[in-house]
């Protein structure tokens, strides 16, 4: 196989891949593409090759780099993850902070294709929003990040921010619910496992046994 048919093999194992990820059909994925289902299909299947520009609107689309796209990286999300440190927690288990950016990458992504209404598109934007403004909050009473990046105290921002996502929580559950899109755990490889780990560590730390 020469090199042209090798990448054009690639990208269309990966572009499959990624919407099978998403739970999205082809027509759909096509239609927020922009091109029609058989095109999207020719592309799926490396019978044709695509434009530079509907690479680019692939890599917005599914949340990954053009070079990801393309197979010539690994990385989703451009993060060498041999380079990332590991996290080692009280127990000295060793946790790769790698699971933590590409699960998130998935669950995020995910969640903003799969969801229609621009209600529930603001929900899992805000949640994440509040969740690290939180986690910054808490850092930078710790002196990681510096207190003049904030306007409110920490008390005060911590108290209103939980509170924000308590109601967030509260509201969600009011809209429709939505079954399971048929995607299995082998599919959510990166965010299967964070669940795992959050499941186990609440269980360690918090589960009287």
């Amino acid at each position: 196989m020469d090199k042209n048919k090798e990448k054009l093999s690639k990208f269309a194992e990966v572009l499959s891949r990624l919407r099978k990820e998403r739970g999205i059909s082809q027509k759909r994925a096509a239609t927020d593409l922009g091109i029609s289902q058989a095109l999207l299909s020719h592309y799926e299947k490396g019978i044709r090759e695509c434009g530079l520009d509907f690479v680019i609107k692939c890599s917005g689309y599914y949340g990954v780099t053009t070079d990801y796209l393309l197979g010539v990286s690994d990385s989703r999300n451009g993060v060498d993850a041999s380079s990332i440190s590991l996290v080692v927690d009280k127990n000295g288990l060793k946790r790769s902070i790698s699971t933590l950016t590409a699960s998130t990458n998935e669950l995020l992504g995910i969640a903003l294709t799969g969801l229609k209404e621009n209600s529930e598109k603001s929900y899992v934007y805000e949640y994440y929003m509040l969740s690290l403004y939180r986690g910054a909050l808490t850092l930078a009473k710790a002196g990681v990040l510096p207190k003049e990046m904030f306007r409110l105290d920490y008390s005060v921002g911590r108290e209103l921010s939980s509170a924000a996502l308590a109601v967030k929580d509260a509201r969600f559950a009011f809209i429709e619910d939505k079954s399971r899109n048929g995607l299995d755990s082998a599919d959510r490889t990166a965010l299967a496992e964070l669940i795992s780990e959050a499941e186990e560590y609440l269980l360690d730390n918090y589960v009287i046994g």
